[in-house]
């Protein structure tokens, strides 16, 4: 940590830097490496739950250090040299016809299979200066393309939503200018659309924000007992319901009428809350699970009933957990500050790459 003004960058971007994004189809999963495991290196500095891409490709968010893609065979790391907006990439979303997009702290990356190239243009934006040095409208924390082809993006300066041509701002309601906030008023960590359309903005503060295209309504902690007014990943599971993570209330469980609150630890953290909630996945079975970073370290299993722990004594590493994914193949993958761990059906495994 060279400089105190990237220290709240960091304290998000290394120990919660979320990677989610819908599976798509296309090829078939592709093998993992036969190194995978004890006998090779870390992907990277904080890697993500990878994205598998149509192709069957891994791609790996990475704090510092860009994007590690696995192809089956060998590893390949993208940074800004080779034109990625920044080497601090946080979310990755595909589209339809292939091209990818990496939500980074330096800006919206484009990847057409070739080259990289930043989205940089907006209107209606005053810039203001941010944790890092491209203000805080480029920082950011998501993207989502929903069922009607708009682009948005999630920043510390609030949500955009492209016009064809540049990036517009595009208000939330939100309390009063004294509301909790972690890092700034307007900051949206997430982006999520469910089997209606709605769009679900989570905030850092403002609680969780559902727009069905014509209409905003907000739920609070106060109003509607949800865990926390700062929300970090929103999730709909195969029944319908709604699972919310935060920074500093564990999860809430909405199940269309009223919040339940799970997974709140007793011991607070001055940096982490009481343990914060980012990624969040369902398997093929019907299982939730949780990734916890904070005084509790590892992931949550929710079979419907009960809540099963896995940390060191199950093979993870000795790390936050940070994101959470599940593969075509049925797979559970974390992504850690300790490195990248899969899951077998009873342990997990180190994820590295050859020497």
């Amino acid at each position: 940590m060279s400089s105190p003004r990237f220290t709240p960058v960091l304290l998000l971007a290394v120990a919660l830097l979320p990677c989610c994004t819908n599976p798509t189809s296309g090829d078939e999963p592709k093998a993992a490496p036969t190194g995978a495991g004890t006998h090779g290196v870390q992907l990277g500095q904080y890697p993500s739950a990878p994205h598998e891409d149509r192709h069957g490709n891994l791609w790996f968010c990475c704090v510092f250090e860009g994007l590690t893609r696995f192809d089956g065979e060998q590893f390949v790391t993208f940074t800004e040299a080779d034109g990625l907006a920044s080497n601090t990439v946080r979310t990755i979303l595909e589209d339809d016809d292939g091209t990818l997009w990496f939500a980074t702290t330096g800006g919206l990356s484009k990847h057409d299979g070739a080259t990289f190239t930043t989205v940089a243009t907006y209107r209606g934006v005053t810039p203001t200066p941010g944790f890092g040095k491209h203000g805080h409208h480029r920082d950011l924390w998501d993207v989502h393309r929903d069922r009607q082809g708009n682009l948005w993006i999630a920043s510390m300066d609030g949500v955009f939503r492209h016009d064809g041509e540049a990036f517009r701002p595009f208000a939330l309601p939100t309390p009063g200018p004294d509301h909790s906030f972690e890092f700034t008023r307007k900051m949206v960590y997430d982006i999520f659309e469910d089997r209606q359309g709605r769009l679900w903005f989570g905030t850092d503060g403002a609680g969780a924000v559902r727009y069905d295209g014509a209409a905003f309504q907000v739920f609070t902690s106060k109003e509607h007992g949800l865990c926390s007014d700062r929300v970090t990943s929103v999730h709909q599971d195969t029944r319908g319901h709604f699972w919310f993570g935060s920074s500093d209330g564990g999860v809430s469980h909405y199940d269309g009428s009223s919040f339940t609150t799970h997974l709140r630890n007793k011991t607070f953290s001055q940096h982490m809350g009481w343990g914060r909630v980012m990624g969040c996945a369902e398997d093929a079975m019907g299982n939730l699970w949780f990734g916890i970073a904070g005084p509790v370290r590892g992931v949550y299993r929710y079979d419907g009933k009960a809540f099963r722990f896995f940390s060191e004594k199950h093979g993870l590493g000795d790390g936050h957990v940070s994101s959470v994914r599940v593969d075509r193949a049925g797979r559970v993958w974390l992504g850690t500050t300790a490195g990248v761990y899969r899951f077998d059906g009873q342990r997990f495994a180190n994820f590295t790459k050859p020497r």
